[in-house]
């Protein structure tokens, strides 16, 4: 049977109207679940066909294909003109529309609302909208994928512009809506917020900090043409997405702090870390990103970095000339950088080798085992010894365990390869490692504690003395760079903290079950 767009064995007539219920053949006994009245508790090959049948279906193409990679002209660039016509940009060539649109708020972008091609109200604004997401869908490749970065506007009364761009993408432009994330910019208000009526009940107002991210795909659930046709034929096809990355990615909430106006010059741009998160999940290494409201150049930027490639339209010169200079820096700042290299996922047991580890897009937590293994071999023990996810009680649990003659060693791994996960480059992350390290060296005097994280803040810096300080008084042992030769490292500590070839071993007590 062939495989539906969306993953699932189903005949491609109507996935959406009518997705049948697969299960493993392993698994015939087992009934699939359905849409009900009351919902379900879970969803196990779920037939969602009595739930999409009470709306208008979007459009589907399943058969087409993305452009000849020869076609694609507007590659790296940035033009001056209005998006609602990029002839620039071939039909069925880019791979993902990363945007955020003017929000129609009185930016000072907006100060000249109605001159030239400014919209001058609100339905103007989406009319406009509606025309600029056609002409993007005109360029997307079957399968490609728009993300729509938006705020909500006022509050006397309120506008869901979130719930504006989902209309024009789902029922005018008959896109396949694929989720809404909410972008967490912070975790309280400044002072310049409007409380309304402060602790009374009269007129409070509920404080903004948040944003919308609306996501739709062209045509189809999945990318035109599978990985092996895309290597012989010379489209994109490798995969950048570190396995903690895609976890958090893929989560429905994110939290980024806002960028600085004043820092990029531009009155409403958002951190790079966004379209960079967006970039690797929906494209591969290679394709082409496109902006139609390129502003100061944010999307080139992590376009740049994740080693894809770039278009990008503005009707303000001013703002291209900024975008200009950043997507200068941060080519002069890749050059002698390693490029980002395809990300292998297998499931043939587990990786021997580090850069096994790494090329295979393994978490964190998994290098961090690689390496301690690593290093227990290279020091004469049996890696077999070392293992993972270990409780040592009261309720403490720790990544990476093994013990030597001396007594247990214990590894946390802080952080993660994730752009939010920043481990010991945040406050909270490292005083929670100081704070788990003291509870383990209480529970025993005896324990080494390692904390092992990808990237360490600089040693002059704040959080660089506060983690000194905790391998001077002894509360740390290491804290070991996962980036920076790990391995390494971690055989110089056994070096120095059990000098004798071979004297590790494990309990197995304290294995987690």
């Amino acid at each position: 049977m062939p495989r539906r767009s969306d993953g699932s064995d189903a005949p491609h007539a109507a996935p959406v109207d009518d997705p049948a219920a697969a299960t493993d053949s392993g698994a015939s006994s087992r009934r699939g679940t359905v849409t009900s009245t009351f919902g379900v508790s879970r969803r196990e090959s779920h037939d969602s066909s009595g739930f999409y049948a009470r709306f208008s279906a979007p459009q589907l193409d399943l058969d087409a294909s993305p452009a000849d990679p020869s076609t694609q002209r507007a590659l790296d660039e940035l033009f001056c003109g209005d998006a609602r016509s990029m002839g620039a940009v071939p039909s069925d060539s880019v791979a993902l529309v990363v945007t955020s649109p003017p929000y129609f708020a009185g930016k000072d972008y907006e100060s000249e609302l109605g001159a030239g091609p400014v919209p001058g109200s609100y339905v103007e604004y989406l009319e406009m909208l509606t025309d600029v997401f056609g002409e993007c869908v005109r360029t997307l490749e079957p399968g490609g994928r728009i993300a729509v970065n938006v705020a909500n506007l006022g509050r006397r009364p309120f506008r869901s512009l979130a719930a504006d761009v989902t209309a024009i993408l789902q029922d005018r432009l008959r896109l396949l809506l694929r989720g809404e994330v909410v972008w967490l910019k912070q975790r309280g208000s400044a002072g310049s917020c409007a409380w309304g009526s402060f602790q009374r009940p009269g007129n409070p107002v509920l404080r903004d900090t948040t944003e919308r991210i609306i996501i739709a795909s062209k045509g189809r659930f999945d990318r035109a043409v599978n990985v092996a046709d895309r290597r012989r034929i010379g489209l994109p096809w490798a995969s950048t997405l570190q396995r903690d990355e895609f976890m958090d990615a893929t989560l429905d909430v994110w939290e980024f702090p806002p960028e600085s106006a004043t820092r990029v010059g531009h009155p409403a741009p958002f951190p790079v870390a966004l379209p960079e998160r967006l970039i690797g999940l929906y494209t591969y290494l290679g394709d082409l990103v496109l902006d139609p409201f390129v502003g100061a150049g944010t999307t080139a930027v992590a376009a740049l970095r994740t080693g894809r490639h770039y278009v990008g339209y503005d009707t303000e010169a001013d703002y291209l000339a900024v975008a200009a200079e950043r997507v200068a820096a941060e080519r002069a700042a890749l050059t002698g950088r390693p490029a980002p290299g395809p990300i292998e996922v297998r499931s043939d047991g587990g990786p021997l080798a580090l850069s096994d580890a790494r090329a295979r897009g393994c978490s964190a937590r998994e290098c961090a085992a690689v390496v301690v293994r690593s290093a227990v071999a290279g020091f004469g023990g049996d890696p077999g010894e070392v293992l993972t996810d270990v409780a040592v009680g009261a309720g403490l649990s720790v990544d990476v365990a093994f013990t030597d003659r001396n007594g247990p060693w214990h590894v946390l791994v802080c952080g993660g390869y994730s752009a939010t996960r920043p481990g010991l480059r945040r406050s909270d992350g490292v005083l929670r490692a100081l704070g788990t390290a003291s509870a383990l060296r209480s529970l025993d005097d005896s324990a080494r504690v390692v904390l092992l994280a990808p990237g360490l803040p600089g040693p002059s810096t704040s959080l660089g003395s506060m983690l000194s300080a905790a391998v001077r008084s002894g509360t740390v042992t290491a804290v070991v760079d996962l980036d920076e030769d790990p391995v390494g490292s971690f055989e110089q500590l056994l070096g120095a903290q059990s000098p004798q070839t071979g004297a590790i071993g494990v309990s197995a007590s304290r294995r987690r079950r």
